[in-house]
């Protein structure tokens, strides 16, 4: 990494640590349980989404005992409205019965673990393992990937395991955990797919998007 694009992740990690400096997650949850399920529910929709499915969900079916013996036509019902609602229902039914059956409902604590279970991927169990460990890991996401991209501290616009380990290699173990939902709540304030306010935006000097669409 050159010097330059170091100077950048460093001025950005301040941007972000002063104006996001409360973020958190907002998915409501009582347990580690509830807490995994609300995060595989949560692709491509919003958290608010998840929420309003998740209170009658949970309030049915509040661990994983009782999630992995609900049928799947209760489980599509309750979480319609988070989209994807068949294959979400099929993913967190398997991710029950899995952990009552292979892990005594118990939830692992390694990523490598974490991927095994239907419908976990590498984000879903790294924002598990920041929120519930504190352990230092990155999400990439859609945001991630956009936001590390047009700022070039990534290379690797479409390689989400790539976007890590660069973004590892720039930012501090210690800013890990945090990196990921303010480079997302960054996506959604300034730098949004396609209306993004370049012009308010005190990185527009180092976006290649931003010169792009400038000359």
């Amino acid at each position: 990494m050159s010097d330059e694009i170091k100077k950048l992740a460093n001025n950005f990690q301040k941007y972000l640590r002063k104006e996001y400096s409360d973020i958190k997650t907002i998915l409501k949850y009582k347990t580690q349980f509830q807490l995994l399920v609300s995060i595989v529910l949560s692709a491509q929709t919003t958290d608010d989404n998840v929420n309003k499915a998740t209170k009658g969900l949970f309030e049915k079916f509040p661990n994983a005992k009782s999630l992995a013996s609900a049928k799947i036509s209760q489980i599509e019902k309750l979480v319609f409205s988070t989209g994807f609602y068949k294959v979400k229902s099929k993913n967190i039914h398997g991710l029950a019965k899995v952990l009552v059956n292979e892990h005594n409902s118990r939830i692992p604590k390694t990523i490598e673990q974490l991927v095994k279970l239907p419908g976990v991927g590498r984000k879903t169990a790294s924002v598990f393992l920041a929120e519930t460990y504190n352990q230092p890991t990155i999400a990439v996401d859609t945001h991630v990937l956009r936001v590390s991209h047009r700022l070039g501290l990534s290379t690797k616009r479409l390689d989400p395991v790539q976007t890590e380990k660069e973004l590892k290699m720039l930012f501090p173990k210690s800013f890990w955990r945090y990196l990921s939902m303010s480079f997302v709540q960054f996506g959604r304030d300034i730098c949004n797919s396609k209306k993004p306010l370049c012009n308010v935006c005190k990185f527009n000097n180092s976006c290649k998007y931003y010169f792009s669409i400038n000359n």
